[in-house]
C-alpha cells in the first residue's frame, strides 16, 4: 500500500502528520490530472491554501482519478464547511484541523480501506438505490467484473466468499490409497476442483492434508456459478470419483459456504492471518457440513442460493451463532 497526497504548495503539505507507519508521497497538485493509482492505495488531496472554486476543481478530479480506489482530504485549516459532504462525494476519509494535529497511524489506514471496501460492495438495484450501510458480509454485491487475483493486495483487507472443500469415503482415503496414491488422489481432486469452478473465477488459497479453501470473488455472477457447480459435482459424484479421480470405490463431497472479510496473502503465505471469516468457514465445513451436501451460511445465502435454486435449500437452524441452510442430500 502507498499513500500519495497530492498538495498545492508541497513545502507546506501535511506529508508529515502520515507517520511513518506508511510509504508517503507528497506530489504537486497539478499532476492529479495524471494520477493512476493501484488497487490498495490511498489518495489524499491537501486543500489547504485553495480557494472555493479551486476546492470544487480538486475534489472532482480526485472523483475521478480515483473511483476505484480510495481517497480522502486533508483539511487542516478547515476549510470545508459541510465535511459530511466529502464522504458523499465518494471520499473514504476526512482530516480536519484536529486530525491533522493528531496525525494518522497505520490502524487508521487500515481502517480507510474497511470504510472503502464496505461502500463498494453494496449492491446498487434496477432503481438505482444503494442497500443499507452497515452490512458485515458480502451478500449485497456488485456487478462490475472482478479485475483478477493480480489486482489484489496482500496485507489488504478484502470482501470474499470462502468455499470449503473435502471428500470422504467409507474409510479413511490415505490409508486406502497409500501415501503415493493419496498424492495422486489430491492432485486429480485439485484439477477437478479448477475446472469445475473454474467459471466462478477461484483461487485456490489454502490446503490441509483432508481439505481445500478456495476464495471466490464477491460478485453475484462469481458466487451464483460456483453454488451451480458445486450442487452439480454432488450429484455427479458416484461418477466423478470412478471416472475423474480413478478411485475403485466411491465417494462424496462436502461444501461449506460462507463469506466475510479477511486480510489477503498469496497461497503459501498465509500462516500469519488472523480472520473470524478463515475460522468460521472451517468450522462449519469441518464440524458441521455434511457428507452429500452444500452448506451455506447465512452471509453467503442471499447471493448463493438464487431462485433457480430455493428448492433444494432447506433452513438447518445455527451454527456457531449464525443462521445455516442445508441443501438436500445427494449420493449418499
Amino acid at each position: 500500500m502507498s499513500v500519495i497526497v497530492f498538495s498545492y504548495d508541497q513545502a507546506i503539505a501535511p506529508g508529515a502528520i502520515l507517520k511513518s507507519a506508511a510509504a508517503v508521497r507528497v506530489v504537486k497538485l497539478e499532476l492529479l490530472k495524471l494520477h493512476k493509482p493501484l488497487p490498495g492505495d490511498i489518495t489524499y488531496v491537501d486543500l489547504t491554501g485553495l480557494d472555493e472554486e479551486a476546492r470544487k476543481k480538486t475534489l472532482a478530479a480526485v472523483r475521478r482519478r480515483c473511483c476505484s480506489t480510495a481517497w480522502g482530504v486533508i483539511d487542516s485549516e478547515g476549510a470545508v464547511d459541510d465535511p459530511a459532504m466529502i464522504f458523499f462525494s465518494g471520499a473514504s476519509d476526512y482530516l480536519g484541523p484536529a486530525a491533522c494535529r493528531a496525525g494518522i497511524d497505520k490502524a487508521r489506514l487500515r481502517a480507510v480501506q474497511l470504510f472503502d471496501g464496505a461502500r463498494r460492495i453494496q449492491e446498487v438495484d434496477g432503481d438505482g438505490l444503494v442497500a443499507p450501510e452497515g452490512t458485515s458480509s458480502c451478500a449485497d454485491l456488485p456487478q462490475a467484473p472482478f479485475c483478477g487475483w493480480k489486482s489484489i493486495l496482500p496485507g489488504s483487507v478484502y470482501p470474499f466468499f470462502f468455499l470449503y472443500v473435502s471428500v470422504s469415503a467409507q474409510l479413511n482415503l490415505k490409508t486406502r490409497l497409500g501415501e503415493a496414491g493419496y498424492s495422486n488422489f489430491r492432485d486429480r481432486l485439485r484439477n477437478l476442483c479448477q475446472q469445475s469452478f473454474s467459471e466462478s473465477e477461484p483461487l485456490l488459497w489454502m490446503e490441509t492434508d483432508a481439505s481445500a479453501l478456495y476464495l471466490i470473488p464477491p460478485q453475484a455472477a462469481n458466487v451464483g456459478t460456483v453454488t451451480e457447480a458445486c450442487l452439480r459435482m454432488l450429484l455427479g459424484a458416484p461418477l466423478l470419483g470412478y471416472e475423474r479421480l480413478h478411485l475403485p470405490f466411491p465417494v462424496t463431497f462436502s461444501f461449506a459456504l460462507h463469506s466475510g472479510y479477511t486480510e489477503f496473502a498469496p497461497p503459501g503465505k498465509t500462516g500469519t492471518i488472523v480472520s473470524d471469516a478463515i475460522n468460521y468457514i472451517y468450522h462449519l465445513g469441518s464440524k458441521h457440513a455434511g457428507p452429500g451436501r452444500l452448506t451455506v451460511s447465512d452471509e453467503a445465502a442471499k447471493a448463493a442460493i438464487t431462485r433457480r435454486f430455493e428448492d433444494l435449500f432447506t433452513p438447518a437452524g445455527s451454527f456457531e451463532g449464525r443462521a445455516i441452510r442445508h441443501s438436500r442430500c445427494f449420493g449418499v
